[in-house]
C-alpha cells in the first residue's frame, strides 16, 4: 500500500487489501465514516451488492488528535479479546465477528452491526437505565469474568494499561496547573476539585489502587465498560471497544460500571442488580475502583456530557474521596440524588 493509513485509501486500495486479507472479492461502492473515531480510524465499506463491512485501524496516535501518541498495537488487543470470546455463545452473540486481520498495518475487518446507538443519553438523566437492560449488562460481565482462559494464553496489554493508569490513578491527583480549565466546564468546579483532591490520604489511596490495576489474574476483563461501549442495534445489544481489555481484577469492570451509573444517576438499579445477579466479589475493591473513575471523569480531561450542576459534581466528588480512602460503598447508598 502506498499510503499507510486507511483514512487516505481509495476504493481500489480497499478492494486490493480485502482480497489479500480476507479473500473477499467485491467492488467497493462507497466509503463512510463509522463511529466517533476518537482513537481509531473506523470506516464502513459498502459494496455494490449493498452488503457492508467495518474496517478499523489503530495508528500510533489518537485519530482525532494526532499530537497525542497512543499504543499502535491496540487493535491487536481488541481482536484478541473478541477471539477469546468466541469460546462462549452468549459472549460471542454480543460481539462483532472478526472477518480479517492485517497485523502488520494494524487493520481489522469486522462484521457491520448496522445502525447503532450507544447509551450516552443516560448522562443527561432524562431517561433511566431500565432493570432489564441493566441485568443484561451485568450478566455479560458475570459470563465474561467466569470465562475459562487457557493457561497458555497471555493477555497483559501493558501499553494500554500504562496509558489508562496515568489518566486514572496519577494525573488527576497531581497538584499544580490542571490540563483542563474546569471552571470552563462548570463554574466553581476547579476550586472544589483542588480542595477535595489536595489531601495526601487521597493521593496515597489512588496510588495504592493503581498498583492493583497492574495485577495479573486468569480473569478476562473488558477494561472500559461504560455507556459508550454498549450499543443497541436492530440485531440486539453489543459490547464493543475492548482495546483496554486484559487478564486482571474483575472489580475493575464492576467499579467502572458503577461509576458511570453514579455519573448518570442510575446507581441504585445497578447496585441492586450486581447484588442479585453477579455473585461474590470484593465489594470494597469494587467501591474503590468506582470512586477513582468518578473522580477522574469529573476532575480531569476525560469529560463526559453529565449534567452541568456544581452541586451534583461536588456531592459525587466528596463521596468518592471518602469511598476511595475507605472502600465503604454504603457512602454511595445514602446519596440523595434528587433532581439537580
Amino acid at each position: 500500500m502506498a499510503r499507510k493509513f486507511i483514512n487516505e485509501w481509495t476504493r481500489e486500495d480497499f478492494e486490493a487489501h480485502l482480497q489479500d486479507i480476507t479473500g473477499h472479492d467485491k467492488s467497493v461502492q462507497k466509503i463512510m465514516i463509522a463511529g466517533d473515531g476518537n482513537m481509531n480510524f473506523t470506516l464502513r465499506l459498502i459494496f455494490d451488492d449493498q452488503s457492508s463491512i467495518i474496517v478499523k485501524q489503530s495508528p500510533p496516535y489518537c485519530a482525532r488528535i494526532p499530537e497525542i501518541p497512543a499504543p499502535g498495537n491496540r487493535i491487536i488487543s481488541e481482536i484478541k479479546f473478541y477471539q477469546l470470546l468466541e469460546e462462549d455463545p452468549l459472549l460471542a452473540r454480543h460481539s462483532p465477528k472478526l472477518l480479517g486481520l492485517d497485523k502488520t498495518n494494524k487493520i481489522a475487518y469486522l462484521s457491520d452491526l448496522g445502525m447503532a446507538t450507544d447509551f450516552e443519553y443516560l448522562y443527561n438523566q432524562t431517561e433511566k437505565l431500565n432493570t432489564e437492560t441493566c441485568e443484561k449488562l451485568v450478566r455479560y460481565l458475570k459470563k465474561l469474568h467466569s470465562l475459562e482462559i487457557s493457561s497458555d494464553v497471555t493477555f497483559e496489554n501493558l501499553d494500554m494499561r500504562a496509558l489508562n493508569h496515568e489518566y486514572i490513578f496519577d494525573l488527576p491527583f497531581q497538584d499544580g496547573e490542571r490540563a483542563i480549565d474546569l471552571n470552563q466546564v462548570t463554574g466553581g468546579l476547579a476550586e472544589e476539585v483542588d480542595h477535595i483532591l489536595s489531601e495526601t490520604e487521597i493521593k496515597i489511596a489512588a496510588h495504592e489502587l493503581g498498583k492493583l490495576y497492574f495485577e495479573n489474574t486468569r480473569t478476562l476483563i473488558h477494561g472500559d465498560f461504560y455507556p459508550m461501549s454498549w450499543i443497541e442495534t436492530t440485531k440486539g445489544m453489543f459490547i464493543i471497544d475492548p482495546e483496554f481489555g486484559f487478564l486482571g481484577l474483575p472489580e475493575i469492570d464492576l467499579g467502572f460500571f458503577l461509576a458511570h451509573m453514579l455519573l448518570s444517576n442510575n446507581f441504585a438499579v445497578a447496585y441492586n442488580v450486581i447484588n442479585k445477579t453477579y455473585g461474590p466479589c470484593d465489594y470494597s475493591l469494587m467501591a474503590k475502583f468506582c470512586a477513582v473513575e468518578v473522580i477522574r471523569r469529573i476532575s480531569y480531561v476525560s469529560q463526559l456530557p453529565i449534567i452541568n450542576s456544581l452541586s451534583f459534581k461536588k456531592e459525587l466528588l466528596i463521596s468518592s474521596a471518602e469511598v476511595l480512602k475507605t472502600g465503604n460503598i454504603k457512602v454511595y447508598e445514602i446519596l440523595n440524588h434528587h433532581d439537580h
